[in-house]
């Protein structure tokens, strides 16, 4: 079944209000159950990071959103065969630290009926890997008085 543009849009909107209210469930209420998400710089020192499910991205997920802050928001978007191509603004707060990391990137969104079947995000893997050792240095630095 395709997708008309407008659903697409409000699904994945909606997707990036619940991330940027700290709802992690309510981001994955819009992904199917065998959803797959991939980042370019999401792991370890800004490593490729790909997680296969709902349970799996609530476990990557769910910890970010204790210790940061986030909102993200679609700039511009591109639409065609149920595949949803974004640019999104966003900044990420460390709660404890309050360093603060601004940028854009890049979303491919792939649905099936009215779930995410795949998403893809394109950031500036070097930059937020160097936020994430920052934040790291800044609390051991904390912790060490």
């Amino acid at each position: 079944m395709l997708l008309s543009e407008e659903s697409a849009l409000a699904i994945l909107s909606a997707a990036h209000s619940a991330w940027s209210r700290g709802d992690v469930d309510g981001v994955l209420r819009w992904y199917a159950d065998n959803a797959v998400y991939s980042c370019n710089g999401g792991g370890p020192e800004g490593t490729p990071l790909i997680l296969h499910g709902r349970d799996q991205m609530r476990a990557f997920l769910a910890p970010v959103a204790e210790v940061a802050e986030s909102m993200s928001v679609i700039e511009r978007y591109a639409f065609a065969d149920n595949v949803l191509r974004t640019m999104c603004r966003c900044f990420i707060r460390h709660r404890m630290s309050g360093l603060t990391l601004t940028g854009t990137y890049r979303q491919v969104a792939t649905f099936s009926g009215a779930n995410i079947v795949k998403l893809e995000e394109f950031h500036d893997a070097a930059r937020m890997a160097a936020f994430w050792r920052l934040v790291q240095q800044t609390v051991e630095q904390a912790a060490e008085g």
